[in-house]
């Protein structure tokens, strides 16, 4: 009974953890996407094109920065528990990437009524149920 609820316990930790990074890094890659000119006034244009140059730059360091906390936290992850649950915490990081692409696609949240449907996420939260027990089994 207390490893099942050791094992819950680490995958919401792991869940609550991975998605944040995982946001971080696919959020800071999507701003590195071509500026997209959609105004006809020119001022504006160059002032958004300005402002898309600084957020490349911004988002440049901090993917750069994402990509060194994400591997310190899956050595973190191996080096003090094992190599199962740095697969569980690489699962749930891999398996929140289609969301976060409907969520920047869409500019709308995942909630229990809005979510995206198609059999690539609905594998996709399969799985991500499915760490639960890859967790239980490294814990156990």
């Amino acid at each position: 009974m207390l490893c099942i609820l050791k094992a819950i316990i680490a995958w919401i930790i792991l869940t609550l953890i991975g998605t944040n990074l995982i946001g971080f890094l696919v959020r800071g890659i999507a701003c590195l996407l071509p500026f997209v000119n959609a105004l006809i006034d020119p001022e504006t244009d160059e002032v958004l094109r300005d402002a898309h140059r600084s957020t490349v730059i911004g988002g440049l360091t901090m993917t750069f920065l994402e990509i060194l906390v994400i591997a310190a936290y899956l050595f973190s992850l191996f080096h003090f528990w094992n190599v199962w649950l740095a697969l569980a915490g690489v699962t749930v990081m891999v398996l929140r990437i289609p969301d976060l692409i409907w969520e920047i696609r869409t500019g709308l949240r995942v909630t229990r009524t809005r979510f995206p449907k198609g059999p690539v996420y609905s594998i996709a939260r399969a799985l991500w149920w499915g760490s639960l027990l890859l967790i239980w089994y490294s814990f156990c």
